[in-house]
Formats: structure tokens, C-alpha cells, sequence
């Protein structure tokens, strides 16, 4: 292992250690009655952490040094990101060519009194279902997500997302998935269909041509087929 790995290595335990931290932190505030003075206190504490972490932003074509892009890891994506608090996160595992998902959503993601916002249920059938296509080297955009509620889906319950890849004609890959309950998978709350459509190279070009990493080397916003790294 070399020294610039060692240092990427270090980076990303520190990057995932303080998401740990703060996701704790809107767990517990997000759950628990607090009085005024607590919260006070509280709110003087995070300034102080915002203080630590600021005055070094990175430009928006600019990778975070912790990212991967050819690897699809992403330490700031709000659906599989170790460092970002808002992130469940979610870790991928296969079957076969079936991507599937165990979670537990908390109290960051009510909806409803007791159940999960409809919208974050899509923020995570989007990338639960592109993975299928990433998986098996078709990456692509969201086309089109169409996303079926049939039950509501609660809090605090482990649960089973899953995806599969439909059917696939050119530049496109149509994926099918769902969510159920752990316990009971074979009955989905959710379900959905996307449509995800490589651009053209000149869209790509256009969309990530200016992308690079701290080194200033050019990066392709292209994202490879494995799993986010655990550290």
C-alpha cells in the first residue's frame, strides 16, 4: 500500500467517522423531547463543528478525494454515503443478477406519523434500481422512475428492497423493483419501474467534461459496477 493510498484510506475513516457522528445527532434530535436550553447548547456545538469543517470548499466539477468515481464510491451521496448524515446508508448485495438491499429507516425519513416519506422511498428505488444496471456494466441516467405505493411503509422496520434488469435495447435498461417488509419480502409495499439511457458521448462531454479530481486530473462522470466501499 503506498502513501497516497494510506492517505485516501485515512481520509475516508475520518469523512465516515464524523457522518457516523452527526447521523447519531438528527437520529436522537429527530426522536427525543429536548428542552430549550439542550437544544441551545446543541445548536452552539454544531456551529462550532461547521467552523472545523469550512473554509476549504471544493469546486462543483471538483471529486472529493475520498470518492471514486470508476469504483461508485461516493462518500456524499445522500443514499449510500458514509459521510453524509442524511444518508440511511445503504449497502448493495447480489443475488444472482438481482440487486438486494437490507435497511432499517429512522425517524430522518417521516412521512407520514410512524412511516416514511414517499419521496425518500423514490430517492432510494432510484438508486437501488440503477445499481442493477451499473452492476452489469449498462450505467445510465433516470429516463423516467414510475413508482407504485400500495402499503405504507414504517419506520424502525427492517426492510427489503430489491431490483432487477427488465429488459435492454441499445443505450437503454429498463429495471424493475420493489420494497417489502424483511420479515414478509414476497408482498412489496413498493414498487417501480425506471428507464435508465446512457447519454451520448457529446451529452457526457457536456455534462462531465470539466470534472476533475483535486489533482486537477480529468474525470469521467461515468460510475463503475461495485459496491461503496466499507470502511
Amino acid at each position: 500500500m503506498n502513501e497516497t493510498h494510506e492517505e485516501v484510506i485515512r481520509q475516508r475513516e475520518a469523512v465516515a467517522n464524523l457522518g457516523s457522528a452527526l447521523r447519531e445527532v438528527i437520529v436522537a434530535q429527530a426522536a427525543n423531547e429536548v428542552s430549550p436550553e439542550n437544544l441551545a447548547e446543541a445548536a452552539r456545538l454544531a456551529r462550532r463543528i461547521t467552523s472545523l469543517v469550512s473554509g476549504n470548499a471544493r469546486g462543483l466539477s471538483q471529486v472529493a478525494s475520498v470518492d471514486s468515481l470508476p469504483d461508485a464510491i461516493r462518500y456524499f451521496s445522500p443514499v449510500t454515503g458514509l459521510g453524509n448524515p442524511m444518508s440511511p446508508p445503504l449497502v448493495f448485495a447480489y443475488e444472482g443478477e438481482s440487486v438486494v438491499v437490507r435497511t432499517t429507516l429512522d425517524r430522518r425519513f417521516e412521512g407520514p406519523p410512524g412511516f416514511v416519506h414517499g419521496g425518500v422511498t423514490s430517492l432510494l428505488l432510484d438508486e437501488v434500481l440503477g445499481q442493477a444496471g451499473t452492476q452489469a456494466g449498462r450505467w445510465g441516467m433516470t429516463a423516467f422512475l414510475n413508482v407504485t405505493y400500495r402499503h405504507a411503509l414504517p419506520l424502525d422496520t427492517e426492510l427489503e428492497l430489491t431490483s432487477h434488469i427488465d429488459w435492454t435495447e441499445g443505450r437503454k435498461t429498463h429495471v424493475r423493483g420493489a420494497i417489502a417488509l424483511a420479515s414478509d419480502p414476497s408482498v412489496p409495499h413498493v414498487e417501480a419501474e425506471a428507464l435508465f439511457i446512457e447519454p451520448r458521448q457529446e451529452k457526457q462531454e457536456r455534462y462531465f467534461g470539466d470534472l476533475r479530481d483535486l489533482g486537477g486530473v480529468p474525470q469521467s462522470g461515468r460510475h463503475g459496477g461495485t459496491s461503496p466501499l466499507r470502511v
